[in-house]
């Protein structure tokens, strides 16, 4: 997209291709100024549509106008408006392969509890292998105006992934499935989209604490900033105890031959867990975007199965995709990072599943320890992957997971901090030698800043001579740990963050 040049230092605009009259949205820095740009807006007959997600937190989408009213805005307003750039459009093009193959309906038992994972996609069609499993539908479409291809394919992979592939990658377990159907058959504007997510989960959070949110916003995440879409996300998560596990996104780079392209706006937010694909060979996917996050954070979390697509020699793309259904029941294949994430939404299902004491109110819902767990769990692959492509890499089984609390090596200490705090291990953890090999992996959450006027992170934690660089909410570290020493956690100022930190001590 062309920019604008000579343009003031504050207000970033991106136009539209060949610049047509397009729909644009405008962010202000300086919110007290909102009436005087309404009052610009009216003075020149300007359609708009506000859209609030949270208090101080709106976008105005500007109904189809061009460089001719920008230029306007930039004269009039530029001190006080942010950005300008064009509505993204959302749409789901997917390729389905009907493949051969049967497996066995699995069936909810009588008598047992169950939770339920969200799906907040275009829908999940009631066919023999998922239909016992959606506990009910969250949509604000009519039936006949979705198409329910992706959210189908995501949530056969959530329940049937490893039988559909024949092997051990999450080791499924059954839940209950939410259809949250936040696009309908056609295209969606981005405002409109995040406004259909955040409903979502507002509606829903009490009752659904794990949601699988496998849709991107085609936009490239920048380096310094963090979008509006992975700000709704962490604003969501904070807001209402959950935990969002998001598509990195996919690109289409590799049939020019050029490099990976970066990961998607949303999979920037720091409180979801972010998923890369890699394909058989245990490489990257050539279509799997990459990281870093803005400001050096550590993005995609993770990742997992998702296929590959590949440029065939005749100069058209080749599938070699991942097993799941198709909306008409057959079983069928197809690549992604979507389906990836589908795996890591699961296992993170089925781990809360088996701790969880409180099936009723689920108070005992903790998003940090399990996202510790499974970053605990991670490993790169034997091609050792970089962390832009696959970030800590690969989780293990849900039953591995699940060892932890019963293996003697292993410490996992939940709590709150504000400023600092020790934690002493007791010499038996050291076998009473001077030092041991450990494995720690720290996780926690903060508070932002979302107007991203300071630090986006308000305050962060590292671990004293062990991870000091950068700030991240997830630290992992490998190395030797001295007996007398105790670990300090400490931070920048007082603002209470729930932590969890795990420390398993190695052979």
């Amino acid at each position: 997209m062309k920019q604008i040049k000579n343009l003031e230092v504050n207000m970033r605009v991106r136009l539209a291709k060949e610049d047509v009259n397009s729909n644009y949205k405008v962010s202000l820095n300086d919110v007290s100024r909102e009436k005087d740009f309404v009052k610009i807006l009216e003075d020149y007959n300007i359609k708009y549509k506000k859209t609030e997600y949270f208090k101080d937190f709106f976008m105005y989408k500007l109904i189809d106008i061009n460089s001719k009213f920008i230029m306007i805005l930039q004269e009039k307003a530029s001190n006080y408006i942010k950005y300008i750039e064009p509505v993204s459009i959302y749409s789901l093009p997917l390729q389905i392969e009907d493949e051969d193959g049967e497996i066995p309906v699995v069936y909810p038992e009588e008598n047992k509890d169950y939770v339920t994972l969200g799906v907040i996609d275009n829908g999940i069609a009631h066919i023999k292998h998922l239909d016992p499993w959606i506990k009910r539908v969250h949509t604000r479409f009519l039936k006949e105006e979705t198409s329910a291809t992706h959210g189908t394919f995501v949530s056969g992979i959530a329940l049937y992934g490893d039988k559909l592939e024949n092997r051990e990658i999450v080791k499924n377990e059954p839940f209950y499935l939410l259809d949250a159907t936040v696009l309908s058959a056609t295209t969606i504007e981005e405002d409109d989209l995040l406004k259909n997510i955040a409903l979502a989960v507002e509606e829903n959070h009490k009752r659904v604490k794990i949601w699988n949110l496998s849709l991107s916003v085609r936009l490239a995440i920048e380096e310094d900033t963090f979008s509006d879409f992975g700000v709704v996300l962490d604003h969501l998560q904070k807001t209402y105890g959950v935990l969002i596990f998001k598509s990195g996104g996919n690109g289409g780079n590799f049939m020019k031959k050029l490099p990976k392209g970066k990961l998607y706006h949303g999979s920037d937010s720091l409180l979801s867990i972010v998923v890369g694909a890699i394909n058989d060979e245990r490489y990257a996917s050539n279509y799997s975007r990459v990281g870093l996050g803005p400001k050096g954070t550590i993005k995609p979390d993770l990742a997992s199965y998702g296929g590959e697509l590949s440029l065939g020699d005749d100069g058209k793309m080749v599938m070699d995709g991942v097993k799941s259904f198709s909306r008409n029941g057959n079983v069928a294949s197809s690549s992604g990072t979507s389906f990836a994430t589908a795996r890591i939404s699961s296992l993170a299902t089925i781990i809360y599943q088996n701790i969880c004491k409180d099936f009723k109110n689920f108070s005992d819902f903790n998003p940090v320890l399990l996202k510790a767990l499974i970053i605990h769990s991670a490993k790169n692959t034997d091609k050792n992957l970089s962390m832009e492509e696959i970030g800590y890499g690969i989780p293990s089984t849900s039953t591995e997971i699940l060892s932890y609390f019963k293996n003697k090596n292993i410490k996992i200490f939940n709590g709150v901090m504000e400023k600092n705090k020790e934690i002493e291990l007791d010499a038996s953890f050291f076998n009473y030698e001077k030092d041991i090999k450990i494995k720690l992996t720290l996780v926690y959450d903060t508070e932002f800043d979302y107007s991203q006027k300071g630090d986006y992170i308000k305050s962060d934690i590292k671990i004293k001579d062990i991870s000091e660089n950068e700030r991240n909410l997830t630290r992992k570290f490998e190395g030797i740990l001295e007996r007398n020493k105790k670990l300090e956690l400490y931070s920048d100022n007082n603002i209470k963050k729930n932590y969890t930190l795990i420390i398993e001590k190695l052979n």
